[in-house]
């Protein structure tokens, strides 16, 4: 991770910095006579004595030092985006070897960033990771950090990630473990390659780290694989059909629970949701996901964390505002089931008249069902198919509702790391680069994200209503939860 320093680009007026003399434009190159590798490096350092030093480089090659007494506080700058780091895996079932061609640069950029893993919980393979790397997580105290470990038989993992040097993955988390670094770790299990013996020595290697040296296996999760349409020229991968999701669950749901009590009560092998919906048959209980909802931005419990809220939001005087509201819902086929239950179950309490459509993934395939993988140009064909149906009425429903995990805005606190020369719109673009505002305008009827609950979605149709959003910044107007915030330079 060793740069140049970091680049300030502000200095806050009556700030320290602005008292020892540093101006926008100059780079920070050592606090205390160490490399400011980053941000996260930069805000260890500054805390770490009272009177801080610093040495700084002008914008014409000059360089000087100063020292501020900031008590351990930061010193009133704002730093340059840091540049993300690069996967160096070959893993079978990457994503983005699988994406079509004419997207986007940023899409076709692996990730594999352990401060993006810190912060935002995104999965590392720690591929990137040597020993210096894993000594500064345990020194800054990067905890917990998510590790993708598919496998921890040696064998089975370098066919998996495609890189020899990889197998061992367990070194590299019980170094972390010994250093008191917490884990969540996951699988993404593919039929053949690492399900099976693997697989159960996978989840016994883990479960005898729950709570190894001073740090711990906080969870382990377990991904069915996710194949597109397009893997010419790509290792064959058995998909995750039906009836081996259907074996799967029910092999491993009572597993779950005998995990979750020899951890206390709380849920430590979990299972995502996409096992339940391609198999076709019902989440489990709240009872059966973490407390803390570990690892949900993994797909671990969003179904039934929808569940819980529509089921109280339905019995609320508030679900009175749906009343009488013509809506097109559009989703991703293994979300349309659940969508329609509750759709129908407001319709019925309120008199709201809500629809679900699922919309097919033309973009990716058929196999790719999930909501977030939509395109907008998919949803645009759901919602004109929709209105030919009903008789090609221009107002044929008062609204259209799109997924907000199909959508992608930079609102959020990750916009520290970006891809270099990337310009990034702030008005929700869709992964074809199309916009909410497009799309909108397109279909001549208010068009508006889902949210991440039904609260969310009666908010965003009444902003509509005021005539709220414009086209400007997606936050504005809209809750940004459920939003597929970019994280990183790889901005989904």
């Amino acid at each position: 991770m060793a740069q140049k320093g970091v680049q300030i680009i502000a200095v806050e007026p009556g700030s320290l910095a602005e008292e020892a003399g540093i101006r926008p434009g100059d780079t920070l190159l050592a606090i205390n006579g160490e490399p400011v590798l980053d941000q996260l490096n930069y805000q260890f350092l500054v805390t770490q004595r009272d009177e801080t030093g610093l040495r700084i480089l002008r914008p014409d090659g000059s360089a000087f030092e100063a020292s501020v007494e900031n008590g351990g506080e930061g010193l009133g700058v704002d730093l340059a985006q840091d540049e993300v780091k690069v996967c160096k895996q070959n893993c079978v079932f990457c994503f983005v070897h699988q994406m079509p061609k004419g997207f986007r640069k940023s899409l076709y950029l692996k990730d594999e960033d352990v401060r993006l893993s810190f912060l935002y919980g995104h999965f590392t393979t720690l591929s990137s990771s040597d020993d210096a790397e894993l000594d500064r997580i345990v020194r800054e105290r990067l905890s917990p950090i998510h590790v993708s470990v598919h496998a921890t038989d040696p064998v089975a993992r370098v066919k998996v990630v495609g890189n020899p040097r990889e197998g061992h993955i367990l070194r590299k988390v019980d170094r972390l473990l010994e250093g008191g670094i917490d884990v969540h770790t996951q699988a993404v299990v593919a039929p053949g390659l690492n399900d099976g013996a693997i697989w159960q020595q996978t989840v016994d290697d883990l479960w005898a780290r729950r709570k190894a040296g001073r740090g711990g296996v906080l969870s382990l999760s377990c991904v069915p694989v996710g194949l597109t349409g397009h893997r010419e020229n790509l290792p064959a991968v058995a998909d995750v059909d039906s009836a081996f999701a259907r074996d799967w669950v029910a092999r491993w749901t009572p597993e779950v629970r005998k995990y979750a009590k020899a951890n206390d009560g709380e849920p430590w092998l979990l299972l995502a949701d996409e096992w339940f919906t391609r198999a076709g048959v019902e989440v489990p209980g709240r009872a059966f996901y973490s407390r803390s909802w570990a690892q949900l931005e993994n797909g671990v419990g969003l179904v039934r964390r929808f569940l819980e809220h529509s089921r109280r939001f339905i019995k609320s005087p508030r679900a009175r505002g749906f009343m009488g509201r013509r809506v097109l819902l559009l989703t991703g086929a293994s979300f349309a089931p659940v969508l329609s239950r509750v759709a129908a179950e407001l319709n019925r309490q309120v008199g709201s008249h809500l629809r679900v459509v699922p919309a097919r993934n033309f973009s990716f395939g058929d196999s790719v069902t999930v909501a977030g993988l939509l395109c907008g140009e998919d949803l645009k064909y759901a919602a004109h198919a929709d209105r030919d149906q009903k008789g090609g009425r221009a107002d044929w429903v008062d609204a259209v509702v799109v997924p907000s995990a199909s959508l992608r805005t930079h609102t959020g606190p990750t916009d520290q790391y970006t891809l270099r020369g990337q310009v990034v719109r702030e008005e929700g673009t869709f992964l074809d680069d199309l916009t909410l505002p497009g799309l909108a305008a397109d279909l001549g009827v208010p068009t508006v994200p889902s949210g991440a609950n039904l609260s969310h979605l009666l908010d965003h149709l009444e902003a509509a209503d005021r005539g709220a959003f414009r086209g400007g910044a997606l936050a504005s107007a809209f809750h940004t939860a459920g939003l597929n915030l970019p994280q990183g330079a790889y901005n989904p």
